[in-house]
């Protein structure tokens, strides 16, 4: 199939990751069409489509998304909700990580960049709604600044909503812990995250330019 008409059935590319470390360097994609994300590459290499499933199998381990019925390269959205960037934090991770170096496990945490602070998330329900609290263990005169940036970097990545200066819910309100857990290490640092993403964007633009990914 034609490249350009085949980007225009899968949707919108929503990341791009240029080398793939773990398959031969190729270029792979993971596109939106609704509610449905599909995980694909223009490369036609040997055990192509066994390393897209485990990007997907990744790709369920990290964010809330599950896999589409009958599929091997597709995943669904569980909400209406698009939460762009937390779905490229997700895919790039799953592409480029191990899943014996995920965290998937245990208290939603992270450790600060700029002090010797450690984030944690808990939750509580107000109505119906899921209220995420960040707390910090550590030793700093200005924690409840560097709080209150952590707040602000979910606002930033996931458009949540700040309940407090020491709260936010997701915009519809519902629990989103895999795509929290994965989001809080870059939240606590988001003048670093913003350069990474837009090298990362223009690298993405520079390859798509090309139609056809890299495929050896």
């Amino acid at each position: 199939m034609d490249a350009r008409k085949k980007t225009k059935e899968l949707g919108t590319c929503i990341e791009l990751v240029s080398m793939d470390p773990f398959f031969n360097n190729i270029s792979v994609g993971i596109f939106k069409k609704n509610r449905n994300l599909t995980i694909w590459s223009f490369s036609n290499l040997p055990k192509l489509n066994e390393r897209i499933e485990q990007i997907r199998d990744n790709c369920v381990l990290l964010g809330d998304v599950d896999i589409l019925s009958g599929s091997t390269d597709k995943l669904v959205m569980r909400t209406d909700l698009y939460l762009e960037r937390a779905l490229r934090f997700m895919f790039t991770n799953a592409v480029q990580k191990e899943q014996k170096d995920f965290k998937l496990n245990g208290p939603i945490s992270a450790s600060d960049t700029k002090t010797k602070l450690k984030f944690f998330l808990d939750t509580h329900e107000e109505g119906s709604k899921i209220i995420y609290r960040v707390s910090a263990e550590g030793q700093h005169d200005k924690a409840h600044l560097r709080i209150r940036a952590v707040v602000g970097g979910f606002m930033k990545y996931a458009g949540c909503k700040r309940v407090s200066p020491e709260e936010f819910m997701f915009p519809d309100g519902k629990r989103y812990d895999k795509f929290a857990r994965l989001i809080l290490p870059v939240a606590r640092n988001v003048s670093a995250t913003e350069n990474m993403l837009s090298q990362n964007e223009m690298q993405g633009q520079m390859t798509t330019q090309t139609l056809g990914f890299s495929q050896t």
